[in-house]
């Protein structure tokens, strides 16, 4: 507009008064326009319902696991422990999705791997948008971190002595080799490509790309409680039995 009034000057008032008048309206339609160009509505018609078709029916349910990657079981465990999760909740006019969908979308994304862990297939599974998928894995993964401190917590001193006592009377382990009450098992978890930062650093021995994976277990006998010992002091306790089966994984 500078450079119109700059190189075609009027002399007219009126016609000086028309042009600021069409400059105003274009500077104000641009102003109150959200896109300058125009964008159509993508068409969502996402099929992660039929997920809880699934659930209805025992002899569906490894459908289930296929596309969510745990039982129907362990998804209402897991849904139960993070549904009140302040993460969830806002104050918006327009309410989040329910947190049963996305925990489903999350576990869907987290399942696949290659081409089909894309944010646009995964969207378009879901039926929803791209930006949705993000906010959906980031607010189960939140919601799951602030469990944290339910389920892991550092050994105790007698709980120590327990497993330390166990090795002597068993394996006479004496001396210095008293101190190792924890057992360790490592095993690489294989990565689907090289990562892109410092991917060199994820070369294993085995001619892949992977990840250390090491467990330390401390079988302590509490009632029904299954003690788990991930890292060099912690334990991750579960008192429902059916929590986990052959066929589950547990990832940390």
């Amino acid at each position: 507009m500078i450079l119109q009034d700059f190189l075609t000057p009027l002399n007219d008032l009126e016609e000086l008064c028309n042009r600021f008048d069409l400059d105003m309206r274009i500077l104000q339609e641009i102003r109150t326009t959200r896109y300058l160009r125009g964008r159509s509505l993508v068409l969502k018609l996402g099929n992660i319902d039929l997920a809880w078709e699934y659930a209805q029916s025992p002899a569906d349910h490894h459908r289930f696991i296929n596309m969510l990657r745990v039982s129907p079981e362990v998804f209402d465990v897991i849904l139960s422990f993070i549904h009140d999760n302040p993460v969830f909740h806002n104050n918006s006019n327009n309410p989040q999705a329910p947190v049963q969908t996305q925990l489903a979308v999350m576990l869907y994304c987290l399942g696949r791997y290659g081409n089909g862990a894309s944010l646009e297939d995964v969207a378009r599974t879901a039926g929803i948008s791209e930006g949705s998928v993000e906010n959906y894995t980031n607010h189960c993964i939140d919601a799951i971190e602030d469990l944290h401190n339910i389920f892991v917590r550092p050994l105790t001193r007698e709980e120590k002595e327990i497993e330390k006592k166990w090795m002597d009377e068993h394996l006479g382990f004496q001396g210095s080799w008293r101190d190792g009450w924890i057992m360790y098992d490592g095993t690489i978890v294989v990565l689907y490509s090289r990562p892109g930062l410092h991917g060199d650093a994820y070369y294993t021995r085995k001619g892949n790309y992977g990840l250390n994976l090491q467990v330390s277990t401390a079988e302590i006998t509490l009632g029904n409680v299954l003690c788990l010992c991930i890292g060099r002091q912690c334990c991750i306790k579960s008192t429902h039995c059916g929590l986990l089966s052959r066929n589950d994984w547990l990832s940390s």
